[in-house]
Order: C-alpha cells, then sequence, then structure tokens
C-alpha cells in the first residue's frame, strides 16, 4: 500500500515550464507523493517535474504526510493539505506550489 509522501525540493525551471517564474535561480517546491518508500517517492517526483521542465537540484526533505512533520507557519505558501486532498483522490504527484528564492529573500 502506497503512502502519501510530502517532499520538498530546491529546483531549476526552465524557461518551457508553464510554472510561473520571476527570474530566480532557484525555486523551493513542496510536492505529494504517492509511493510505497520515500526513495520511490522522490525517483517518481524527478519524472513528474521532467516532463514539467523543472530539476531537481536538492531534497530538502521527505516525510510521509500523517506524520505532519512538514506542518509549520509557512505551510500556507505550499499549499500542503489541498495538494494533499488531490493527490489522494486521484492516486497521483501533485506538484504543488513553487516559490521562488527572490519571493522568499523578502519575506
Amino acid at each position: 500500500m502506497d503512502k502519501f509522501w510530502v517532499v520538498d525540493t530546491k529546483a531549476k525551471i526552465s524557461s518551457e515550464s508553464s510554472y510561473e517564474q520571476d527570474g530566480s535561480e532557484w525555486y523551493y517546491g513542496r510536492s505529494v507523493v504517492p509511493a510505497r518508500s520515500a526513495e520511490d517517492a522522490i525517483s517518481i517526483l524527478k519524472m513528474a517535474l521532467r516532463d514539467k521542465h523543472v530539476e531537481i537540484e536538492a531534497v530538502l526533505a521527505v516525510v510521509d504526510y500523517t506524520q505532519k512533520n512538514w506542518d509549520s507557519d509557512d505551510d500556507d505558501l505550499y499549499d500542503t493539505v489541498e495538494s494533499y486532498e488531490k493527490s489522494k483522490a486521484k492516486n497521483e504527484v501533485v506538484t504543488g506550489v513553487f516559490a521562488s528564492g527572490m519571493y522568499l529573500e523578502r519575506e
């Protein structure tokens, strides 16, 4: 049975991507991935993001959604609960929100 993994990443977004961009070198993302293990979740997410012209530079965290270790004051930015609900309903990867490095520096 698959678990739902919350995966935080640091990524580069290509100009061909449909994700909104502001010229930042890096974007920080939080996605929800159904998978049997954390390792599988990373592999599945890399493939899903590659199709969207996003390259993961670093995986910052991978946690089981039910553990709530992802929960923080900043979570409103990433819409984790909404991403989880979508992922659970369709049993597929939801890449969620990517916040630009420049935006986060201003906060």
